[in-house]
C-alpha cells in the first residue's frame, strides 16, 4: 500500500519532517500570455517515484522519509513528501514544476541528497510540466554511533551527564559561519545524556574523527526527570555539587588541548567510558549592569572555550540584583559571554578571562559601555515584510568581541544595541527572491566596501541600508568530457574579494542536467567556479577554471564551466 502524499511546510534542511501539513504557496513558475477572455491553464503536475535502500547490503528501508523541497531563499519553502513501503518504494505525487532538493532520510542512517557522492554534495532535481520520474534511487550510508558508561570515582553510575561528539569544521563551514580563525575549530555533531544506569548514546554520526566531551550538566539532569517524583532540592543539590566534577574529553583529560580523536567508520559502534574526576574547581561570580545603569536582571552569562561550539557551556542566570555564580570551571582561558533581552533591546558583551586555581569573584559586566548603532532599511518598492528581517554585525577579527544582531521593526528602523569598538562585516537581506541588498552606508562610508567600523564610541552616523528588486539572474550548465556533471557545487564570489563583501556571494548545485539556476543575485563583478565534491576526504575536489561575470539590474545571464577529467 502506498503513502498518503501531501505537501508540508519546512525550513529547507536536509532532515524532513514527519508532520504533514497543507501546502504552502506552489513553486513560482515562469507564467506565458494567455489571450484576453480565456482562463490560464495550471502548469502539469509532475510525479516522482523510486526506491530507498541501505547502501552496504541493498537492503529496501521501509519508512523512510522522502521529500522534495523547494530550492530557493524562500524563509518557508513548500515541501512535498511522503514514506516508503516494505519494498523500500515510494511515490511523490502532484508536484508543482519547479527546482528542488531531493532528500531522503531514515533513523540509524545518514541523511542523503539526490545523487550525492558519497556522502557529499548532490544534485538538484529539475521538474518540467508533467513530468514523471520513476526510478529515482536512495542509497543510505548507516550512521556510526558512540556509547559508553559515565561513573564516578568510586565506579558509581552518574546520571545527567552530557556528552557531545565534537568535529572540525569544514571550510565551506568556516565560510559560512564567519569564522576567520587559523585556529582549530570544533562544532558540535551530535550529543546524548546518561540515565540512571550512567549509560548514553551518541547517534547519527557521519563517519570521520571526533572529539568527545563529557560534563555534569545540573539543567539536562532537571529537563530529564521532570515529572518524576523527585524533591526540588534533588536539583539544587545536585546543581552544588556539580561543581565538583570538572569536564573531561576523551580518553580522560581535563584539557582540550591534550584530547584524543576517534575515528569511526560507516555504521561503526565505539565504545567510551569515562571516569569523572572529583577535582578542584573554581566559580566564576560578578554583577551585571544595564544600559540604563540599573541590575540587569535574568541576564544569561556563561563561559565557553575560544573554537568550539557545543550545548555544554557553563552558564548562570542573574537575579535581582543582576549578580552570577557560575560554578565548576576548571583552569583555562575562556570567552565570558552575557546577554540580555529587555524593553525591545537585544544586548551582548564579550570579555576574555583566564580562570586558574582561585575564584575569580567581583566581575563587572555593563551594557553600557558598548555603542548603539541605529539604522534603517528602505525598499526600491512595496512587497517587503521588514519586520521578518534581522541585521546581524560580526567581528572581522576571530579574536574580537562580537558585534551583536537587532530584528528590524515593521517601519524598517533598528538598533544593535552595545556595539564594542572595532571592525565589523554587515550581513542583512530580504529573504525573498528577486530582492538584495543594493546600498549600505554609514555616513559617508561604503559599509559593503569598508565595513562598519567603530571607535571610540563614534560610529559616523546612522546605518542606512537599501534594498532593491532589480536582482539579476545567473543560470550555466556544468561539463566534463562534453559530458553534463549533476551534483557540482557552483561558487560565484564577488571580484574582488574583500574582507566585507562575503554577504554577496552565492551558491548552488547543479541538477540531473547539469544545468544550475540562481535566482538573486546582486548586481556586479563575480568570479564563478565550479566544483564537483570526489566523495571521500583523501581526493581533493575536482575544479573548474574560474570564470568572471559582470551582471547588471534585471541582468539575466548564462555561463558554462567545464571540469577537468579526474586523474588516473
Amino acid at each position: 500500500m502506498k503513502a498518503t502524499v501531501a505537501p508540508i511546510f519546512a525550513a529547507a534542511t536536509l532532515l524532513l519532517s514527519s508532520a504533514l501539513m497543507s501546502p504552502q504557496a506552489p513553486v513560482p513558475i515562469p507564467q506565458t500570455s494567455t489571450p484576453a477572455g480565456q482562463q490560464q491553464k495550471e502548469p502539469e503536475p509532475c510525479t516522482v517515484s523510486g526506491r530507498v535502500m541501505a547502501a552496504a547490503d541493498g537492503a529496501p528501508l521501509q519508512s523512510a522519509r522522502v521529500g522534495l523541497i523547494e530550492n530557493g531563499e524562500q524563509r518557508r519553502p513548500a515541501v512535498y513528501g511522503t514514506v516508503t513501503d516494505a519494498n523500500g518504494h515510494f511515490e511523490i505525487k502532484k508536484v508543482p514544476p519547479g527546482r528542488y532538493r531531493f532528500v531522503a532520510s531514515h533513523t540509524g542512517f545518514i541523511s542523503q541528497q539526490y545523487q550525492a557522492q558519497g556522502l557529499k554534495g548532490g544534485a538538484v532535481l529539475a521538474l518540467s510540466p508533467g513530468q514523471t520520474i520513476d526510478d529515482a534511487m536512495f542509497r543510505l550510508t548507516r550512521a556510526a554511533a558512540i556509547s559508553g558508561r559515565i561513573a564516578d570515582e568510586a565506579g558509581g553510575p552518574m546520571m545527567g551527564v552530557a556528552v557531545s561528539a565534537l568535529r572540525k569544521s569544514t571550510p565551506d563551514e568556516d565560510e559560512e559561519l564567519h569564522h576567520r580563525s587559523k585556529r582549530e575549530h570544533l562544532l558540535q555533531a551530535s550529543s546524548a545524556v546518561t540515565d540512571d544506569r550512567g549509560e548514553y548514546r551518541v547517534f547519527g554520526l557521519k563517519p570521520g574523527e571526533y572529539y568527545l566531551k563529557a560534563s555534569e550538566s545540573p539543567d539536562e539532569l532537571f529537563t530529564r526527570t521532570r515529572g518524576m517524583d523527585m524533591l526540588d532540592e534533588d536539583y539544587e543539590l545536585v546543581h552544588e555539587m556539580a561543581s565538583h566534577y570538572a569536564p573531561l574529553y576523551y580518553p580522560g583529560v581535563l584539557q582540550m588541548s591534550e584530547a584524543q580523536s576517534v575515528s569511526l567508520s560507516a555504521g561503526e559502534e565505539m565504545q567510551a567510558d569515562f571516569t569523572m574526576r572529583h577535582v578542584k574547581t573554581v566559580q566564576v561570580s560578578g554583577h551585571v549592569i544595564g544600559s540604563d545603569g540599573k541590575p540587569a536582571t535574568r541576564a544569561y552569562v556563561n563561559l565557553r572555550l575560544p573554537d568550539v561550539d557545543d550545548d555544554l557551556d557553563l552558564g548562570s542566570m542573574t537575579d535581582e540584583k543582576g549578580e552570577f555564580v557560575i560554578k565548576g570551571a576548571s583552569p583555562g582561558n575562556y570567552i565570558l559571554n552575557a546577554q540580555h533581552h529587555a524593553d525591545g533591546r537585544h544586548e551582548f558583551l564579550q570579555q576574555k578571562i583566564e580562570v586558574g586555581d582561585a575564584n575569580v569573584d567581583n566581575l563587572m559586566l555593563s551594557f553600557g559601555t558598548g555603542t548603539d548603532v541605529k539604522g534603517r532599511i528602505t525598499a526600491s518598492a512595496a512587497g517587503v515584510a521588514f519586520d521578518r528581517m534581522r541585521v546581524r554585525l560580526t567581528p572581522l577579527d576571530d579574536d574580537a568581541m562580537m558585534g551583536g544582531w537587532a530584528e528590524v521593526k515593521p517601519d524598517g528602523t533598528f538598533e544593535i544595541a552595545n556595539v564594542p569598538d572595532g571592525s565589523f562585516i554587515l550581513h542583512a537581506g530580504a529573504g525573498q527572491p528577486g530582492w538584495y541588498v543594493k546600498s549600505a552606508r554609514m555616513g559617508a562610508s561604503d559599509v559593503l566596501q569598508k565595513g562598519v567600523q567603530i571607535e571610540r564610541g563614534a560610529t559616523g552616523g546612522s546605518l542606512e541600508i537599501v534594498l532593491s528588486s532589480a536582482a539579476a539572474q545567473l543560470e550555466g550548465a556544468v561539463t566534463q568530457d562534453n559530458k553534463p556533471v549533476m551534483g557540482a557545487e557552483i561558487r560565484v564570489r564577488p571580484e574582488p574579494e574583500t574582507s566585507y563583501n562575503g554577504m554577496l556571494a552565492r551558491g548552488s548545485e547543479t541538477d540531473q542536467n547539469g544545468h544550475f539556476s540562481i535566482q538573486t543575485v546582486a548586481p556586479g563583478q563575480y568570479k564563478v567556479i565550479a566544483k564537483l565534491p570526489s566523495g571521500t576526504s583523501e581526493v581533493p575536489a575536482l575544479a573548474s577554471e574560474p570564470q568572471i561575470v559582470t551582471l547588471g539590474e534585471h541582468d539575466h545571464q548564462t555561463v558554462q564551466l567545464t571540469l577537468p577529467k579526474p586523474e588516473e
